[in-house]
């Protein structure tokens, strides 16, 4: 059952005044940090992944992806967060591209891995590391080889990110014996 605080947040979640809504975020962002927010949050903070303001986009991808990651997402906003990954800010492209991998196997679908795999190409490099951990969370939670991400995850193998280079090598060794053409 739904919590007085949650209902609240979820309120004020869907507030035309922007502080209160704000404020409501980073009360949601307490409630999934101590892991007891639930996903009646999932439909306005769907809206939000649309706002125009980036610091709203940034926090509502935040938000679901540490909603999927408590396990507490019923029916994923999973296009929204494809979209996503192609925002103009950088924060937001990561937090998608985690989102997706938190999600992976609950959609039993694909249609992110062509878009994750444009992220490999990202300037930043923790766009790029999310991306490929995302790839690999996919084909470990969904079983699915990912032929078309191998020859950039093999180029990242040096890419100036440790962290980046590491999670690609950690994702090519789940993508791998999936299938020994990849």
């Amino acid at each position: 059952m739904t919590s007085e605080r949650q209902n609240a947040i979820n309120d004020g979640l869907c507030s035309s005044d922007r502080e209160r809504m704000l404020d409501a975020l980073n009360a949601l962002n307490e409630l999934l940090r101590a892991r007891e927010a639930d996903s009646s949050s999932l439909r306005p903070l769907t809206a939000l992944l649309r706002d125009g303001d980036a610091e709203v986009r940034r926090a509502a991808t935040w938000s679901v992806a540490k909603l999927a990651q408590n396990k507490a997402v019923d029916d994923a906003p999973l296009d929204f967060l494809i979209t996503l990954l192609a925002d103009e800010d950088e924060e937001v492209r990561e937090n998608a591209a985690w989102a997706l991998g938190e999600l992976a196997g609950a959609s039993g679908k694909d249609e992110a891995i062509e878009p994750l795999n444009v992220l490999l190409d990202d300037a930043n490099a923790q766009v790029r590391g999310m991306a490929v951990w995302a790839l690999g969370r996919m084909a470990e939670r969904m079983q699915l080889a990912h032929r078309s991400s191998v020859p950039r995850l093999e180029a990242l193998l040096d890419d100036r990110s440790l962290y980046v280079s590491k999670g690609a090598a950690w994702t090519l060794e789940r993508i791998r014996p999936l299938d020994p053409q990849a």
